[in-house]
């Protein structure tokens, strides 16, 4: 074959193949099938979130305003507070998982202060007749100290009192025994329950007047030799009141008396066989004291 018909082949050859695609001069690779995607999980929803009413929308904030002729930019304008009640508070439930029970509260009335009854301290001097240890039989006056100290000065009363009589050495050549007594008694004042709230000096004295009862303890003796005995206390006394009415502690004068009624009767024995005294109940105890009422 000649030079010119070889030209002219490959020109026709290479005129048919122009057209064809690039990839038809190379191998080929394989494609790889296509996967759809895997359907992705339906997306949660976001929370609702309350819309703000129509009147409680922000309001729109303005452009800046441009510079002016110095170049300074304006103060930024203050926005308005939101509006009351935004954003809504979230709301308690309607019953709370526990409630405290209410408890009623009684106040009880007011007690009035107890009063404590008024009480009494009496001091005096009086005198004991007395006949025994006197030969003679006569009675005799010996001298008697008194203290007695009482709670109550109403209607009822208690007291207790001390009572001494010192007759030795005081009359020669007798024998005269000394007493000292110690009483517990009660003490009742009719005169309380007669118009207590009058105040005058009469009736005063008539619930001052007052008669006594009860038990007390004797020794009878001359120094180192005596005896004892229990004795019923008997007695009567009247107060008279010595400063005005309703003072918180008062002044009064007592005249009283007393007699100590022995319930047996003790033996004193002396020296000799034949000297020997029955000590008997003397005949009365007079005597006025002092009494401070508080």
């Amino acid at each position: 074959m000649d030079r010119g018909a070889a030209r002219a082949l490959l020109l026709a050859l290479a005129a048919i193949a122009w057209p064809l695609p690039a990839r038809a001069w190379g191998p080929v690779a394989p494609v790889a099938p296509q996967v759809p995607p895997p359907a992705a999980a339906p997306e949660t929803p976001p929370a609702a979130v309350p819309e703000a009413p129509p009147s409680a929308a922000a309001p729109e904030t303005p452009p800046p305003a441009p510079p002016d002729a110095a170049g300074a930019w304006p103060a930024p304008l203050p926005q308005a507070p939101p509006p009351a009640g935004w954003p809504p508070e979230p709301t308690a439930p309607e019953t709370a998982p526990w409630q405290p029970e209410e408890t009623a509260v009684l106040e009880l009335p007011a007690r009035e202060p107890v009063r404590r009854p008024r009480l009494s301290a009496a001091v005096g001097m009086g005198g004991t007749f007395d006949t025994v240890g006197f030969d003679d039989g006569d009675v005799r006056v010996i001298p008697t100290f008194v203290s007695v100290l009482g709670i109550g000065d109403g209607p009822f009363g208690f007291d207790l009192g001390a009572y001494a009589s010192e007759a030795a050495g005081r009359h020669g050549n007798q024998n005269p025994v000394d007493r000292l007594a110690v009483d517990a008694f009660g003490v009742i004042r009719p005169g309380a329950w007669y118009r207590p709230a009058d105040v005058s000096y009469q009736l005063r004295v008539l619930r001052g007047l007052a008669a006594e009862l009860g038990l007390g303890f004797e020794r009878d003796g001359r120094s180192a030799k005596s005896g004892t005995r229990f004795v019923l206390h008997a007695g009567a006394r009247a107060d008279f009141p010595l400063t005005p009415a309703g003072e918180p502690t008062e002044l009064r004068l007592r005249i009283a008396v007393r007699r100590g009624i022995g319930l047996y009767t003790p033996k004193i024995y002396g020296t000799t066989v034949s000297d020997v005294t029955s000590v008997s109940d003397s005949a009365a105890e007079l005597y006025a004291a002092l009494v401070v009422v508080f």
